[in-house]
Formats: structure tokens, sequence, C-alpha cells
């Protein structure tokens, strides 16, 4: 996928509080942030609760991807090895990060430049 293209994106972000990037494996969290990127700026779009935070299944990765398929980028401190492969197989972008959601997110777009010309 190439993000320098795309003039809209959205990003997935696993969190329990709403303010922190969730510190252990993408699929254990409460929750996903949906924040959506136009030209340099964010904003928050909607909160997704994960059904499968408790679940220990088999592919589970595959199943949280159905909650976030429509992002475009995943911002997460940890994600299995063949998890990390399902989902760029998929398409998705991974950034690992870990902190504050907002400073992750303005940390994402100086050090990506996503929109250079």
């Amino acid at each position: 996928m190439n993000l320098k293209n795309k003039r809209q994106m959205k990003i997935a972000i696993p969190t329990n509080d709403g303010e922190n990037i969730f510190q252990k494996m993408l699929g254990r969290a409460k929750e996903f942030h949906i924040y959506e990127i136009n030209e340099k700026k964010f904003r928050f779009i909607e909160k997704r609760n994960n059904p499968y935070e408790s679940t220990l299944q088999h592919l589970k990765t595959l199943d949280v991807y159905e909650l976030i398929s429509d992002c475009d980028i995943i911002i997460s401190s940890r994600i299995g090895k063949k998890g990390i492969k399902r989902l760029k197989e998929r398409g998705l972008k991974l950034f690992f990060r870990n902190g504050k959601i907002k400073d992750e997110l303005r940390n994402l777009i100086v050090t990506e430049n996503f929109w250079k010309m």
C-alpha cells in the first residue's frame, strides 16, 4: 500500500483507558479507538469494543482484523509474529509505539510525513 498517495487514512489504536496505547498484545485490548488523519491533522472518529478481549482462540488476529478492516494503519505496542504477517498480508501498515495516543499520533505525522511532496 502506498500511503503517500492517500490523502485520508484511518488509524486503529488499541486502548483500555482511551488515553494510552494498550501495552499488551493487540487482541487483548478492551477497545479500539479509530482516528482519521487528513492533511497532517487527526481527529477521533469512534470507539469500537473488542468482543475478543478475553478469548484465546486460534487465529484471533483475524477476528480482530474484522473489527478494524476499514483502517489503513494500526498503532500498537505488541502484535504476535504470526499476527504481524497476517495483518501485513491484508494491506495494513503497522507501527509499534507506546505512550499517550495523541502524542504518538503527532509523532507519527512528523516522523512518517505521509504527505511529503
